[in-house]
């Protein structure tokens, strides 16, 4: 009988993944990119624009995501920005989670000999250059874990959407529920799919990171 109710649920439940997935790839890039801006400002700016950055990236982090998901969801319109709930969700969590790839780019950034920094000076590079050609490939080995880590977190809190009516496998899931009656059932395999993503991006990273670390040597 549930399992009769899950083969019927396959294809739903195999587009929410999808959909799943999707939005993580979208938040996972922003927040990449806005993390890694952010890092590059609050390195090479001024002491008031580190500290201004500081205080941006350490007051994002001390709030709830789900109350992070509200106070984007409500406060575009606000501004006179209409955006669909599925943009909406994904700017709240590029935007909340580009704060820890933040952090993690400039500890990366900060693990770097500054002799590496000075020879790019000598040579006549200009700042952004640096980062990018000579400091930024260094970087990017040395954070590629945590920031895996992180899209491993950014999957999980794609369910967070679901409270604002984005289409995912959470509201996919308990869809389902409400039709058969069955919670058990089917957030059991919601955990399962769930874990799958997660664990398949840890043991990725970890893979990755071995690969790279074997590169290096040589």
């Amino acid at each position: 009988m549930e399992f009769d109710m899950l083969v019927n649920a396959a294809p739903l439940l195999t587009k929410a993944l999808g959909q799943t997935l999707l939005f993580s790839l979208i938040s996972m890039c922003i927040a990449f990119v806005l993390g890694f801006l952010l890092a590059e400002v609050s390195i090479l700016g001024g002491r008031v624009i580190a500290f201004v950055t500081r205080c941006l990236i350490e007051g994002v982090r001390g709030v709830p995501l789900l109350v992070f998901v509200f106070l984007t969801y409500y406060s575009l319109p606000k501004l006179g920005i209409r955006l669909d709930a599925m943009y909406s969700g994904c700017i709240a969590l590029a935007v909340f989670f580009s704060m820890y790839v933040a952090e993690i780019f400039r500890g990366a950034f900060r693990t770097i000999p500054k002799v590496q920094t000075e020879a790019g000076m000598a040579l006549g590079m200009s700042h952004w250059k640096i980062q990018i050609i000579v400091l930024l490939p260094q970087a990017l080995r040395i954070a590629l874990p945590s920031l895996m880590n992180i899209a491993a977190i950014v999957i999980k809190a794609t369910s967070v959407m679901s409270i604002i009516g984005v289409w995912e496998l959470t509201l996919a899931t308990n869809e389902l529920v409400m039709r058969t009656l069955a919670p058990f059932t089917f957030f059991v395999a919601a955990l399962v799919l769930y874990f799958v993503l997660c664990y398949s991006m840890v043991r990725s990273a970890t893979y990755l990171s071995n690969r790279l670390n074997k590169s290096q040597r040589f």
